[in-house]
């Protein structure tokens, strides 16, 4: 169990593939320049699990504060919501 825990997942309907290597990033998302790098492949992560919460302390090399960051960047553009521990 990591140290730090914050589950995450997309804030609405996105895109489903049956295939997650079909998962496209939208290119707003991408040319955003409110988002750093990091919140950017962030939310490419999210985006893989279609759907499902992650929590992206867990295996991650990562400070603790850069991810927080990330996570906030992501919330305040309303791209990911802050979700209950499934």
């Amino acid at each position: 169990m990591p140290e730090h825990e914050e589950w995450i997942a997309t804030s609405g309907p996105r895109l489903v593939s049956y295939d997650p290597a079909g998962s496209a990033i939208p290119a707003g998302v991408l040319s955003d320049a409110r988002l750093s790098l990091m919140a950017k492949g962030l939310y490419a992560l999210v985006l893989a699990k279609q759907g499902q919460p992650i929590n992206p302390y867990e295996d991650a090399f990562e400070s603790v504060e850069d991810i927080r960051a990330a996570i906030d960047e992501l919330v305040a553009a309303g791209l990911v919501v802050r979700v209950i521990t499934p």
